[in-house]
């Protein structure tokens, strides 16, 4: 059971990686940058 959550979290990890790059999460950037991805849609 421990190793299926471990390759879970290292799976997240990557997936985190790649949408949001290695910068820090900050509510304010993640909402900009939703309103931009919105904003092109349209």
């Amino acid at each position: 059971m421990k190793k299926l959550f471990e390759k879970f979290l290292k799976k997240l990890e990557k997936a985190n990686k790649e949408n949001f790059g290695n910068t820090k999460l900050d509510c304010c950037d993640l909402n900009k940058k939703d309103n931009n991805m919105n904003n092109k849609k349209q």
